[in-house]
């Protein structure tokens, strides 16, 4: 077992859950494909300490009286996914939770099947909307072409994503307004906007400058709330209405991803937001995880409209 550096910070426990806030690049589940430490990897050095806690909890009191047998019990399905109650990919950020005893995932896994739980992702795109608010429907399926990403297709499984615009941009600070305001470079608010853009490598500034007409044609922060739990969901259905995320290496397109790489340093997509039922209380459970600083770097590099 590989060990991480550092842990995840824990947003909410008790005795059923923990909901933490995972950091982007921890990967969640083991494979064999996998050679750096997991989300799994940590959890299963704290199973010990939770079964510790099993009896007194009661676990089983949390089952649900309609739990389908054929899934396995619950404690088999606990070992299985050391108590992982969904995932997010490797580059998500944000909110994930996870169950501490077997009692506890079986009713998420239910909740989760029976898309009781709303999960809010906050995301960055390229491009600006005309339609500020609706609700994408549009079956996945994987890829044919390339086996890493996944594709909108009759044939493929339903998915549904409900999203809201929340702010729009102009573009990247220091292009856009010297072509909106025709400043030449010696004029002082051109070269105070520049002065926003300095701590980029000037290999960067120069790319992003060459490459305005074509790449910088505006951006939209998003909220994105999926009601089904597809892979890659929100990723494909964002790019399927040509509002690919900023900084998604495997949907952006090469060019402007290599572009993307200059100022945001991965994909901006964050689990903002987790509410669920507490399998014990039965009371809304709400958590919040802020946006990271490295995107709200992001954001400051932007013009607001």
């Amino acid at each position: 077992m590989i060990m991480l550096t550092s842990t995840p910070k824990i947003l909410f426990e008790d005795q059923d859950l923990m909901v933490i806030n995972k950091p982007a690049g921890l990967v969640v589940n083991q494979a064999d494909s996998v050679k750096v430490a997991t989300l799994q990897d940590w959890l299963q050095t704290l199973v010990p300490q939770w079964q510790s806690t099993w009896v007194a909890s009661q676990w089983q009191t949390l089952v649900p009286a309609d739990f389908p047998i054929e899934f396995g019990s619950p404690e088999s399905i606990f070992s299985d996914r050391v108590g992982i109650g969904h995932r997010l990919d490797k580059d998500t950020s944000g909110c994930l939770v996870i169950a501490k005893n077997p009692g506890a995932l079986v009713q998420l896994l239910k909740q989760f099947r029976e898309r009781l739980v709303k999960k809010t992702y906050t995301c960055l795109v390229h491009g600006g909307f005309g339609v500020k608010k609706g609700e994408i429907n549009a079956p996945l399926t994987r890829s044919a072409s390339d086996r890493r990403q996944f594709a909108v297709s009759i044939d493929g499984r339903p998915a549904v994503t409900a999203y809201q615009v929340e702010r729009e941009f102009l573009g990247l600070k220091g292009l856009v307004e010297a072509g909106k305001l025709g400043w030449s470079h010696l004029d002082p608010e051109y070269q105070a906007f520049q002065a926003q853009f300095a701590h980029l490598p000037l290999l960067a500034q120069k790319q992003l400058r060459q490459h305005k007409e074509t790449y910088d044609q505006g951006f939209s922060l998003v909220s994105c709330w999926p009601k089904t739990g597809r892979t890659h969901q929100i990723r494909v259905h964002l790019t399927h209405l040509h509002h690919p995320l900023v900084g998604d290496q495997v949907y952006v397109g090469r060019k402007r991803a290599q572009l993307d790489a200059l100022w945001c340093p991965r994909q901006f997509l964050h689990a903002s937001r987790l509410e669920l039922t507490h399998p014990r209380t039965h009371q809304p459970l709400v958590c919040e995880a802020p946006l990271p600083p490295e995107l709200q770097q992001v954001l400051e590099f932007l013009v607001e409209v």
